[in-house]
């Protein structure tokens, strides 16, 4: 009988060490982005509602890459998540080498694997997060004057800037748009407006993460004069509004050392 009790408490005792090692594993996993993050799903604009049931009324197989492309956006910018996989995989599937469809994809992934319960400490969110912006990495290299895929990466990117070379992947990106938006003057507001506001995000990030190669106060500078762009833009799309909110916070605390 004792033999059998004391294998009974080792191996209660195992249960117990392992329950409590996946616990705060998972806690401490969470605290670093393994938590899952909540993207609510967004209302339509009336606009948007009118041309997402018209797009709707083509049945999934039968859509054309271009029409693929532009419900995706319209799911994944109102953070309908599922539906935008759903019908960019199936887009993929007849034209896998389009490189907007991969991108779109990409990003939306990134989104899906924000929001996943990872039950093992993060690892198979970080892997799929890791493996949607490596798609987005060689897209966006290999098409650096296509602005969609090139905002699409910005967004990504400047979303977890502490994955691998996020940071400074978003850096290069934005100096590559930034031409673009200064030039082009019949761009679509919503692109500009999204543009200005991901490199806003961006360089507050950059601001407080200085490690002295460029200075803190040059970032900040930068971040104001992409948040004074993004505000001269009357009614910004209302898919922007939370992430808006966020960035003016962060303008509001900037100290006032210049570069």
């Amino acid at each position: 009988m004792m033999p059998t009790i004391a294998k009974k408490k080792v191996g209660f005792i195992v249960v117990r060490v392992l329950l409590i090692t996946f616990v705060v594993g998972n806690a401490i996993a969470w605290l670093s982005g393994a938590k899952p993050i909540d993207f609510p799903k967004l209302p339509y604009a009336a606009a948007d509602q009118t041309a997402v049931k018209q797009l709707e009324s083509t049945p999934m197989g039968e859509m054309s890459s271009e029409h693929a492309q532009s419900l995706g956006m319209h799911y994944f910018l109102h953070n309908h998540l599922e539906e935008a996989h759903q019908i960019l995989q199936s887009a993929l599937n007849r034209d896998e080498s389009n490189a907007s469809l991969q991108a779109l994809k990409a990003v939306n992934d990134v989104k899906r694997a924000g929001e996943r319960l990872d039950l093992l400490f993060g690892q198979i969110k970080l892997y799929d997060l890791k493996q949607a912006l490596h798609t987005l990495k060689l897209v966006s290299d290999a098409l650096p004057e296509q602005l969609d895929i090139q905002l699409l990466a910005l967004w990504a990117f400047t979303s977890v800037p502490d994955i691998n070379d996020s940071a400074q992947n978003a850096v290069v990106i934005a100096k590559r748009i930034e031409p673009i938006l200064n030039a082009e003057q019949s761009m679509p507001q919503a692109l500009s407006a999204s543009s200005w506001l991901a490199m806003a995000r961006l360089y507050l990030h950059m601001a407080e993460s200085a490690d002295g190669t460029t200075p803190a106060a040059t970032w900040q500078l930068q971040a104001r004069n992409a948040w004074q762009h993004y505000q001269a833009l009357k009614n910004p799309p209302i898919w922007l509004e939370r992430e808006s909110a966020v960035v003016a916070q962060g303008i509001a605390g900037l100290s006032d050392v210049k570069a």
